[in-house]
């Protein structure tokens, strides 16, 4: 198994695909490219995608004995401009993994991870595009900081956090993980405390920094046009605002749900990856 990134619901991902000889799949979040694997051993044919080009060289190397595939770097945003180009239209599925990779939350540089403290306040999934999180969290006012935070991770803190944010960037700018994570301890009272709302707040700027919810419903309004009918959408998403949006889209017209309650790891995949303990899965079928 690579060590880039353990891919959660794996078996459960493959018979929601329902996976035969030459159809065709979108892995819309390639990652290590451990899901699209498992379509190639089934003789699937993959187009994968994926915005950091961390994670399509892995793919290269992990697929290299594999045929019947296509990589590209992009935002699934532009699934269908993406699947146009590899002419991979009227397809039997497609699947979106939205966790972050393990490989992204172990560099530290790339700044995803509370735990690497003199790592630079980064959180962008593409490495070239866009604004860092330092970036955002110096430029924000406290009244944009507080909406990012409160919508975004639905911290009780957002207003405190936001206005010590402010404060603490009138001394000295806000650069690295370091930097955050001490304005938060100092209001919390201790690292103890300040964990579980550092995670809070690293989520949410995770999530303003690389667009998140944003994208999800540009690429959720591509879909249905390159599924066939009969053709299937599977997502897995790690966080409420996410599952949300995916539950209320797959009620919509033009669907089929197939799993009235999201499937969820069981206790031996949570044990041995405790990533995919948030994780949730749902699947519907184009009508």
């Amino acid at each position: 198994m690579s060590d880039y990134h353990t891919p959660v619901l794996k078996t459960e991902v493959i018979e929601a695909l329902e996976i035969e000889t030459g159809k065709k799949y979108i892995d819309a979040t390639l990652g290590g490219a451990g899901h699209t694997e498992e379509i190639l051993k089934r003789e699937g044919i993959v187009l994968g995608i994926d915005t950091d080009t961390d994670a399509i060289d892995e793919a290269k190397q992990r697929l290299q004995e594999y045929e019947g595939y296509t990589l590209v770097q992009g935002n699934f945003r532009d699934i269908g401009k993406i699947a146009a180009d590899n002419q991979f239209l009227h397809i039997d599925g497609i699947l979106f993994d939205l966790g972050v990779s393990s490989h992204q939350l172990d560099t530290p540089n790339r700044g995803f991870s509370y735990r690497f403290t003199d790592a630079p306040l980064d959180l962008r999934m593409s490495k070239d595009d866009g604004d860092t999180a330092a970036q955002l969290v110096n430029r924000m006012t406290e009244e944009q900081l507080y909406e990012c935070i409160a919508k975004f991770s639905e911290e009780q803190l957002a207003l405190p956090i936001a206005r010590a944010l402010c404060r603490s960037r009138q001394i000295k700018k806000i650069e690295t993980v370091t930097d955050i994570a001490e304005v938060i301890e100092k209001m919390a009272g201790s690292r103890e405390h300040a964990t579980p709302i550092l995670s809070r707040v690293f989520q949410a700027l995770r999530i303003a920094v690389n667009d998140e919810l944003g994208s999800l419903k540009t690429a959720l309004g591509q879909v249905q046009d390159i599924l066939k009918p009969d053709g299937i959408l599977a997502i897995i998403t790690f966080h409420s605002l996410e599952d949300r949006i995916v539950k209320q889209y797959m009620r919509g017209d033009g669907w089929r749900v197939i799993t009235k309650h999201p499937i969820v790891a069981g206790e031996k995949e949570v044990y041995e990856n405790k990533r995919s303990r948030s994780a949730k899965l749902r699947i519907a079928k184009k009508i």
